[in-house]
């Protein structure tokens, strides 16, 4: 009699494990439904992780405030990921054992993967906020999406945009890059299609993320003397170089970032102003003229006391594809969330594209990133047309 109530209890405890790990699978009856964040809230990344929480907190608060999903409040659960893989993936175990019903994140590429796979694994939507990785929905996943471009549909802009940078004297290009699977994808992508642009690599500089100097780097650049300088890379880092740039006193004819984690953010400007005047960057970025743009911008500079950093627009865009998705589903069900997801076709946005809408691989098919000059220390779009802010500003211009 004992053995038996004690398989009776280890069954109950067994089922008890399961169902905390699937509870999101049902009907939830709590008055809240939660969604999971992870992202690097702490380490050299804690800047850009914060924002990105920041953001979505932003997009609770207008979902919530306007009657939730179907009756339900949002509620954001973020953990931190340690910028690392092994803590993005202790982050997704423990978002899913507290029944989220969906998770975002990461900011990085191999954080992502991991979530990607945890999130098969247990059949949790994820969305990806940012992570560039070519190969990260290549895996078959049916429960992973992605609303910003990968590494090729930013290293596809640049080959598409520099004819309009590009001027005839400009031969010669030096990449420099962070050496993860972003940076070198986007390298190695370029490189591969070089030849369509007219221009000859002559340097392929990689370098670590966490390296607390580019000094080496940039000596070497000033030897290689190229005509356009392409830097890829981290805000950190990016910001490290830039500074190393400036300080010595260092220029070449163009300077265009590709996804820069730098250029593109305006703590970037808000450090140098009109010292980073001419410096290009083919990134994500919102669209000029949307009204919720004009919301997002206004409310986080109002709660937070600077302007967001151009990465975070994806996390606030996060929530409001996966509420899109919620109140489609009508349901917390993870397989008919899943669905909704696979199914959206969202005009109604803030970012600078068409609707929308997910391949079979979970891939945004419009995302597109745009080009950007700093000019008079802000950062202005330049291209395409549509979203322009301003024209490109030649240094032969400026200089008359």
């Amino acid at each position: 009699m004992k053995k038996i109530l004690c398989l009776v209890l280890s069954l109950c405890v067994v089922a008890a494990m399961v169902f905390s790990l699937t509870a999101c699978d049902t009907e939830d009856d709590s008055d809240v439904i939660k969604i999971g964040s992870i992202h690097p809230l702490t380490g050299s990344m804690a800047y850009e992780g914060q924002a990105f929480v920041n953001s979505q907190k932003i997009a609770v608060d207008k979902i919530n405030a306007e009657g939730g999903i179907n009756g339900k409040m949002l509620q954001l659960k973020a953990v931190d990921s340690l910028g690392t893989a092994g803590g993005a993936a202790t982050a997704a175990q423990k978002l899913i054992n507290m029944n989220v019903c969906a998770l975002t994140g990461t900011y990085t590429s191999g954080s992502a993967q991991v979530v990607s796979r945890t999130a098969e694994k247990f059949s949790v939507p994820f969305v990806v906020t940012v992570a560039a990785s070519e190969t990260l929905l290549t895996n078959g996943y049916k429960y992973s999406f992605r609303i910003q471009p990968s590494t090729v549909g930013f290293s596809s802009n640049f080959i598409e945009y520099i004819p309009y940078i590009k001027t005839d004297d400009m031969k010669t290009v030096a990449i420099i890059y962070e050496d993860s699977n972003y940076g070198t994808g986007i390298a190695e992508y370029i490189k591969s299609r070089i030849d369509e642009t007219g221009l000859e690599i002559i340097g392929m500089l990689p370098y670590s993320a966490k390296a607390s100097t580019l000094s080496a780097e940039v000596t070497k650049l000033v030897s290689l003397d190229p005509d356009i300088l392409i830097p890829v890379g981290y805000y950190s880092d990016q910001n490290m170089l830039a500074k190393e740039l400036i300080d010595r006193n260092i220029t070449f004819p163009a300077i265009i970032g590709v996804a820069n984690g730098a250029f593109s953010d305006a703590k970037f400007t808000n450090t140098y102003g009109t010292q980073a005047d001419g410096f290009f960057d083919i990134n994500y970025r919102y669209n000029p003229n949307s009204e919720e743009t004009e919301y997002l911008l206004r409310e986080y500079r109002e709660r937070y006391g600077e302007e967001i950093p151009v990465c975070a627009i994806y996390g606030y865009e996060s929530i409001m594809v996966i509420a899109d998705a919620l109140k489609r589903a009508g349901t917390t069900d993870h397989e008919a969330l899943r669905n909704a997801l696979a199914e959206t076709n969202m005009t109604e946005h803030l970012l600078p594209q068409g609707a929308i809408i997910f391949d079979e691989a979970g891939e945004n098919i419009n995302s597109a990133g745009v080009l950007i000059q700093i000019q008079n220390g802000k950062q202005v779009i330049v291209y395409p047309k549509e979203y322009a802010e301003g024209e490109i500003i030649f240094e032969k211009e400026s200089d008359s």
